[in-house]
């Protein structure tokens, strides 16, 4: 197992959580699902190139996407062109993954004339996207948890980042944003508990942490940033318990890893003719495939004015559609005290900096059609672990500022996130507060009556705001339920039950 209450009866657990931590990770995991399936956005071109790519295979039995790039349901323009025939432009983890749950809702629809197009988008958007997402957040809150030992820091930290970044609305479109960042906090969090367990020697974490890792790469390519981290985090971890004697911790996580890679580069050769010739190479746009041709696959040089937009700047800054993030700024000092944590604030503090930098250098920084600066995603993650330590005074303004997160996430995914990105090119020129891509746009959507297909008007009838009246009680439930628990659990350890 690879978590477990300190209490259980089974084998050794990989870590030992506190009494009834599991079911607290379990609500919160049913939070999270509940809300990332409640939307059902079009994820348009970078979506439906995915799409395509994995009704191609499954129902048609080859890897180019000629009779659906240019379907109404499949229309995309994230494409290559090779040989004479379109292809997905798109790192290939998703879509692998895609191809494997979609043959059995192919055949249900041959037998039974279900799952439509539109529902097969959907569910297979809930299953590669919203379900690590939640995921991921569960297991935020046990890494908080088993850092912390408090309840409620653990939960805030994990509402903050699952449901007050832009994992949020990027966890209701087929987009490999959020899933590449579920894969690689699983990654660290499985190195974490191996470190903090040397005794377990278990060959299936080290692949499971390779394969993970390798996973995110060919699903997002910048991702190989956070990787690097990782990779010098586990030999750290290795080192500090001596375990370059056996060869298990070396060999298994890069046997994992070179699954993905191997599935990657297999591809690229049959669709495009060599190893190393990726989709991108192949563009038929000829901008984009100029733009990308520069640097290293579009990144050059970092771009100090750039990082200021993605990062502070009111259109689509992180820090201002999630002012959660700003509560990671007090934790910092805090964790570092913690001699215990020392390596893991100063690797998540690295890991953020240089991911930000870095991507300062893309040439698409705002991400296209985009709520914010989506490539950004894979690292948001990773602030949770500063936020842990965030002092008991700033409890109350950390609250307020992730409800102020969780909402205008919320609007986000009621709306279309899909921004238009005129303003982009007039940034420099524009005043400070000129425009903001949440209260300028997806907010004037709302306010219009525009908002986009949920369940509330799917299964009630429910239009506009009341749309949302059945995911908020959803969400009360939830919370009703964690919250109620966590009063139990504290009368029993007062009368000594626990």
């Amino acid at each position: 197992m690879i978590f477990s209450p300190c209490n259980s009866n089974h084998a050794e657990p990989l870590i030992c959580h506190p009494k009834n931590s599991l079911r607290d990770a379990a609500i919160l995991f049913l939070l999270f699902l509940s809300v990332f399936s409640y939307f059902l956005q079009d994820g348009y071109w970078n979506a439906n190139s995915r799409f395509g790519l994995i009704f191609s295979v499954v129902e048609q039995g080859h890897f180019y996407i000629d009779n659906y790039c240019n379907e109404p349901d499949t229309y995309t323009e994230d494409r290559s062109y090779y040989n004479g025939h379109y292809y997905s432009d798109k790192a290939i983890g998703p879509a692998i993954l895609g191809i494997i749950l979609y043959y059995p809702l192919f055949w249900m629809r041959q037998l039974f004339g279900f799952p439509d197009p539109f529902t097969a988008k959907a569910i297979l958007t809930i299953l590669l996207v919203g379900l690590p997402s939640a995921f991921t957040g569960s297991l935020i809150y046990l890494f908080c948890l088993y850092v912390s030992k408090n309840r409620f820091r653990s939960f805030l930290t994990a509402v903050s980042i699952e449901l007050g970044t832009m994992i949020f609305p990027y966890s209701i479109v087929l987009f490999s944003h959020s899933f590449s960042a579920a894969l690689l906090f699983t990654s660290f969090y499985l190195i974490f508990f191996l470190k903090e367990k040397p005794q377990k020697k278990e060959k299936g974490y080290f692949f499971l942490i390779g394969l993970l890792s390798g996973w995110a790469l060919i699903s997002e390519y910048p991702t190989a940033i956070i990787i690097a981290f990782l990779c010098l985090y586990t030999i750290i971890v290795i080192r500090q318990q001596e375990r370059f004697s056996h060869w298990e911790p070396i060999v298994f996580p890069m046997i994992g890893f070179l699954i993905p890679l191997l599935l990657q580069l297999s591809y690229n050769r049959y669709c495009f003719g060599s190893f190393f010739s990726m989709g991108y190479a192949h563009l038929e746009n000829e901008f984009f495939q100029t733009s990308m041709s520069q640097g290293l696959a579009g990144i050059g040089w970092p771009d100090f004015q750039v990082l200021f937009y993605t990062t502070f700047h009111p259109l689509m800054g992180i820090f201002w559609q999630s002012p959660v993030l700003f509560a990671a700024f007090s934790g910092i000092r805090h964790f570092f005290r913690t001699r215990q944590y020392r390596f893991e604030a100063t690797l998540a503090v690295s890991m953020i900096i240089f991911y930000l930098v870095i991507l300062s250098g893309y040439y698409m920084w705002w991400g296209g059609y985009s709520l914010g600066p989506r490539h950004l995603i894979p690292v948001l993650p990773f602030f949770s672990l500063l936020m842990i330590f965030v002092p008991e005074r700033f409890k109350v303004p950390w609250i307020i500022l992730c409800m102020i997160s969780c909402g205008q996430m919320l609007v986000a995914a009621a709306s279309n996130m899909l921004v238009p990105d005129d303003m982009v090119a007039n940034i420099a020129s524009s005043g400070f507060f000129a425009y903001s891509n949440i209260y300028s746009y997806c907010l004037q959507q709302l306010l219009s009556g525009k908002f986009n297909p949920n369940l509330g008007k799917l299964w009630f009838n429910l239009d506009s705001w009341m749309s949302l009246i059945p995911l908020f009680i959803i969400m009360a439930g939830c919370l009703i339920i964690f919250f109620c628990d966590g009063w139990k659990v504290t009368s029993e350890c007062k009368g000594e039950k626990c």
